[in-house]
């Protein structure tokens, strides 16, 4: 499984990939690639596939929804 967290670096969301980063390698054992963006963004992807996006929904993920949603997308 790859993941991507793309971060906005003006916005300085960097704290909160570093966590999300975090939190998914205790989770699965894996480190996401952390990409640097821009425009506010604050996207997760998994093997290219958008999963999360900030710039669509208006919001940060809530706690553990990043999770449930990488545990959905296994299932299917």
């Amino acid at each position: 499984m790859d993941i991507r967290i793309e971060y906005c670096v003006q916005w300085n969301y960097e704290p909160r990939a570093l966590s999300l980063r975090d939190d998914l390698n205790e989770e699965f054992g894996i480190w996401a690639k952390l990409v640097t963006g821009e425009r506010g963004a604050f996207e997760v992807f998994i093997n290219e596939t958008e999963i999360f996006s900030k710039l669509h929904l208006d919001r940060f993920p809530e706690e553990r929804e990043v999770i449930r949603l990488i545990r959905e997308k296994e299932e299917n």
